[in-house]
């Protein structure tokens, strides 16, 4: 039966999309809260990210847009911490309760397009693939965006089953929403489109006013980023442009491509990336009515291609298509579960992939860290706290009028961990940064700063020698977690002289 039919268009919605109604919801809701507290219980035992501690330091500065993300990421932020505050729990709840919704629409999107048992195990698939168990802990610009390119998905489907106007309205806020929060939502309304034109079923839609309201809705998040970036010189535009290796020639380097398909087969894990390639081809051939494999093949292929054409120069990094996975997790539970049952070698290759998508999402999470030496990826959040607290002892000695760090990172940490301190990064690199649109320090006569580097730099710069004269090494702090030293920091006074 084709989805236009008068008895589909007469049909009610199977299930409604967020709340349980069957013991199967609601067991499958209890389980996802369950594993929500226990995220929520781990999000606690390391610091923050440097670039979690920089969305932090925006949410304190509330914007339509930033410099080089959307505003979602910041406002969820500040909502959390305004509720539970300053702490690494204010930070990071936001993206827990994210993974809740996020379970949920990839059990409700499995069931809905396939079988119950699809949606249970692509919710179960989620939490050991190594890129959506840690997205679900760390508060990344990721979590919002994959739950609204789930939900806007989910709404558009319901939109092609259900007569109502407001499916087509709300998956179309749902893409404006997702935009906000990462620039690569914005190309979900072209899988939708490329999804109505390749099905014989729903090619007429594509030109209705249904998707006509779709892509109104979806425009409204264009509304804030074009108003900010008129604002600021369109310094979004330049960011992603740079960003994205476009402001050179295009060259096409192998080495780049390369290290694009290891990223995203280490982010995946080997195996399950195989896999996600193999189910997405295949749904390109779907030619069933309602055709649910074709529509999340061309969920993950724009987004995919996308980014693959641009690391023929420049290679993306490996969360930069983690929407386009989201849709190829439930496309690769249907296709493979569907072949375990009916073949012995497919079950070996299911088990192995997640077998080993597991250990690699345990080493992630701390799991045999020692195994692992300075390649532990957890380093990266762990003794920030302690070298804040080793800036304030040397502040409290030299009595700094501000404090200096040597980059975005550094600042952002030591402005959290410093209960909120304004910290300042030099003039010279604040370009590509939030800091370039926020004030300076104060560069005055006789004024003076505490300034904090990591081992990139053995000594003050030369650009802030000429701002500040005066330099003396205050000594300097391992940040270090478990007697294992990471980095090294130094701290100096910078004093530019008085008048007298």
């Amino acid at each position: 039966m084709g989805v236009d039919s008068p008895e589909a268009r007469e049909r009610p919605p199977s299930f409604p999309l967020f709340f349980p109604r069957t013991r199967l919801d609601w067991t499958m809701a209890t389980g996802l809260l369950i594993v929500a507290l226990l995220r929520l219980r781990y999000a606690t035992t390391f610091d923050l990210l440097p670039d979690e501690a920089h969305y932090w330091l925006w949410a304190k500065h509330p914007a339509f847009s930033y410099v080089t993300k959307g505003p979602v990421v910041a406002w969820l932020i500040g909502l959390s911490t305004a509720l539970f505050g300053d702490s690494v729990l204010g930070v990071r709840l936001p993206s827990v309760a994210l993974s809740v919704g996020t379970g949920w629409l990839f059990y409700r999107l499995g069931q809905r397009l396939f079988s119950p048992w699809c949606g249970v195990a692509t919710a179960a698939a989620a939490t050991i693939i190594p890129i959506f168990a840690v997205g679900s802990v760390l508060m990344t610009i990721d979590s919002p965006s994959v739950f609204f390119w789930l939900l806007a998905a989910a709404l558009f489907w319901e939109g092609l089953e259900n007569p109502a106007l407001w499916p087509w309205a709300a998956s179309g806020l749902s893409v404006a929403v997702g935009f906000a929060a990462k620039f690569v939502n914005g190309l979900e309304p072209l899988s939708f489109a490329l999804f109505l034109l390749s099905s014989r079923t729903t090619r007429s839609r594509l030109l209705s006013g249904r998707f006509f309201l779709l892509l109104g809705s979806a425009a409204l998040g264009l509304l804030p980023f074009l108003a900010w970036n008129a604002a600021h010189g369109g310094a979004t535009i330049v960011h992603l442009l740079h960003r994205g290796g476009l402001q050179e020639p295009f060259t096409i380097e192998p080495k780049e491509m390369a290290q694009f398909l290891m990223e995203q087969a280490l982010a995946l894990s080997p195996l399950v990336f195989l896999g996600f390639l193999w189910a997405a081809a295949a749904g390109l051939w779907d030619r069933s009515p309602r055709a649910p494999s074709l529509f999340l093949a061309w969920l993950f292929f724009p987004v995919f291609v996308f980014y693959a054409v641009l690391s023929l120069h420049q290679a993306a990094k490996a969360n930069w298509t983690v929407t386009a996975s989201s849709a190829a997790l439930i496309a690769a539970v249907a296709y493979w579960g569907d072949r375990a049952r009916r073949f012995r070698w497919t079950r070996l290759f299911v088990g192995g992939a997640l077998a080993l998508a597991l250990v690699e999402t345990a080493f992630l999470h701390g799991l045999g860290s020692g195994l692992l030496g300075r390649k532990d990826p957890l380093l990266r959040a762990r003794g920030w706290a302690e070298i804040a607290q080793e800036a304030e002892r040397q502040a409290a000695a030299c009595h700094p009028d501000f404090w200096i760090a040597n980059d975005y990172a550094v600042a952002s940490e030591l402005s959290f961990y410093s209960h909120g301190r304004e910290v300042f990064v030099p003039d010279f690199r604040r370009a590509g940064t939030q800091f370039a649109v926020w004030p300076g320090y104060p560069l005055a006569r006789g004024s003076s700063a505490l300034y904090v580097s990591s081992e990139t730099e053995g000594t003050v710069p030369t650009e802030l020698q000429h701002e500040f004269p005066e330099a003396r090494c205050l000594g300097g702090a391992w940040r270090q977690w478990k007697d294992r030293r990471i980095e090294f920091f130094r701290f100096w006074l910078l004093r530019k002289p008085g008048d007298g």
